[in-house]
């Protein structure tokens, strides 16, 4: 198996994992705290957001040390995923009447592969040049 194929199904393990942890988060933070949905999905986003720099920058891209710089790249990248998302969010339960958590599904699909080029890199900064 090539290595970039391996790489992404390394990073879509991980984002499985986080996706869970998110789903839960938003979960809790909305019908347990009682918090509004887009304010429940910005805390998940960012829970989901710390635990993937970690478990990516080892198991995935095999970063030797976690940095300050990389997460600050990482969050800036996911920083501006979240805003499109909270946006399209918004507009899938109000507009489409979608139920909060198929949204928030339904938008991590779609982010997988964005996150993934943006991540690979902007954040680990891993070459796409063969030698």
């Amino acid at each position: 198996m090539g290595e970039r194929l391996t790489q992404l199904l390394r990073f879509c393990a991980v984002g499985l994992t986080c996706l869970g942890l998110s789903l839960a988060v938003l979960s809790g933070l909305h019908e347990l705290a009682g918090l509004n949905y887009l304010v429940a999905y910005v805390g998940s986003f960012i829970a989901g957001n710390i635990a993937g720099y970690l478990l990516n920058a080892r198991f995935t891209f095999f970063v030797g040390t976690v940095s300050h710089t990389g997460a600050a790249r990482y969050m800036l990248v996911n920083a501006t995923l979240l805003s499109a998302n909270t946006v399209a969010l918004g507009l899938l339960v109000s507009r489409l009447h979608m139920w909060y958590i198929a949204a928030a599904i339904l938008l991590a699909a779609i982010n997988a592969p964005v996150s993934f080029l943006a991540q690979r890199l902007v954040t680990y900064r891993v070459s796409t040049v063969r030698l």
